[in-house]
């Protein structure tokens, strides 16, 4: 039951933080770190002493997260934002600090994070400063990417704004939908050197495996697609 709890939790927050307000950088995303997931742990080659580690590391950060889960009960939908927002950033640093990641480590997990944010937020994950280095965007690309992303927000925020708090799902699956439409206006932005660039910095594609005790999965998206 307690695991079961953190998973209801973790995809609580993430939907949370799915909404308009976030769209922000890859990274932490949701209510948890991929650090602390089992199918992504065995695609970076986590070693059993980072995993023992990791796993201390985190009880503290559920603790944390639980409790103020707890005492989110009142709070508007930009309040919880941002309190999850600050509480994700904690719990991101202690938990990459546990794990201390050799390079190949921190390069595919990097590349694993920027496809959960493309999912998650969208035209959002272009918001991180070191993709928009990479890919070289230009100031007349970023106001369209940010004018796009705004618009998605306020279609997220339309779409969503009658659903229950715990019609997270629901509030996945319309963020989703829209941020792939938002994606394809994105695409039309970039050249085709940043195209291939952007599929570099995704690497190949990973498909995160959410699981319930006993091994029943959650639902969750298709295989993430590295094309624009």
């Amino acid at each position: 039951m307690r695991n079961l709890c953190k998973v209801s939790l973790s995809l609580a927050v993430a939907a949370l933080l799915a909404a308009p307000a976030l769209a922000q950088r890859p990274g932490g995303f949701g209510g948890f770190n991929l650090l602390t997931n089992k199918s992504v742990q065995e695609e970076i080659k986590i070693t059993k002493d980072q995993k023992e580690k990791i796993d201390e590391a985190n009880k503290s950060v559920q603790e944390k997260f639980q409790k103020a889960f707890q005492d989110s009960q009142g709070l508007s939908r930009e309040d919880l934002q941002k309190k999850f927002q600050a509480l994700a950033k904690e719990a991101n640093e202690t938990l990459n600090k546990a794990a201390n990641l050799n390079g190949d480590q921190k390069k595919r997990l990097a590349e694993i994070q920027l496809q959960q944010s493309v999912r998650f937020a969208g035209p959002g994950a272009f918001n991180s400063e070191d993709v928009q280095k990479q890919l070289k965007l230009t100031g007349e690309q970023k106001d369209a990417i940010k004018s796009i992303l705004k618009d998605t927000q306020d279609k997220i925020r339309e779409e969503t704004k009658d659903l229950e708090r715990q019609d997270f799902r629901k509030r996945i699956e319309i963020t989703q939908k829209l941020n792939k439409e938002a994606m394809g206006k994105v695409a039309a932005k970039l050249t085709k050197e940043q195209k291939a660039t952007w599929t570099k910095l995704l690497g190949e594609p990973f498909e995160v495996k959410f699981e319930f005790p006993g091994g029943r999965r959650p639902g969750g998206g298709a295989r993430p697609r590295n094309d624009l």
